[in-house]
């Protein structure tokens, strides 16, 4: 009788409760928190939106550069920094991502769930944009990093932020400004497809 108990209230969990689980596993670090400059403005987005699109911050070189990763919190909040700078240089409002994710399973607000981004030219204003900071081509991210992606979706469309039923996107499936890319590398791009959907 107890297990048929139990199984009955497993079975009446909603999944909004589900997803509530997924934010409260995410550890947030607000804008106040890595130091972010105020944006000079911000657009609404309306929700829920239609796509999730993935994304990695540095390119082939910045990789070589950076001797192949990064080696403390404080190196990916540095780079936070330096991609809204580097967006902001470019005359754009704020930094472009809504949400970007370290290493270490960390998840930076960038414009957050509710102001459109400028990730991707064809569709800012129906996706949220995630960022994941290195490069992924040959080599996936951590598996904190890969946690905190999937729980910070469901989170999501817990909360009616992201559509049940989303499109998830590579940004190299929609093109950048500049044309082809290559974002978010071929190994991130893969993995996102078979396990960033449907959460």
């Amino acid at each position: 009788m107890t297990m048929r108990l139990l199984y009955l209230v497993l079975l009446l969990v909603p999944a909004c409760v589900l997803g509530q689980s997924a934010c409260n596993r995410l550890s947030m670090i607000s804008r106040a928190g890595w130091g972010a400059v105020p944006p000079r403005a911000s657009t609404p987005l309306s929700h829920p939106t239609q796509k999730v699109v993935i994304h990695h911050s540095d390119s082939y070189w910045t990789h070589v550069f950076n001797w192949g990763g990064y080696t403390s919190q404080g190196e990916y909040m540095d780079r936070v920094k330096e991609i809204q700078e580097e967006h902001m240089d470019k005359n754009w409002d704020d930094i472009g991502y809504n949400f970007l994710i370290d290493g270490y399973g960390n998840v930076y607000e960038g414009r957050g769930w509710d102001n459109k981004g400028a990730h991707t030219p064809c569709c800012n204003s129906i996706a949220i944009g995630i960022n994941f900071l290195g490069y992924f081509e040959d080599d996936l991210p951590t598996s904190a990093a890969l946690e905190a992606g999937k729980n910070l979706i469901a989170c999501g469309v817990a909360m009616g932020k992201i559509r049940s039923g989303y499109d998830m996107n590579c940004h190299s499936d929609l093109g950048a400004s500049s044309g082809n890319t290559d974002c978010p590398g071929a190994a991130l791009c893969g993995y996102a497809r078979r396990h960033f959907t449907g959460l």
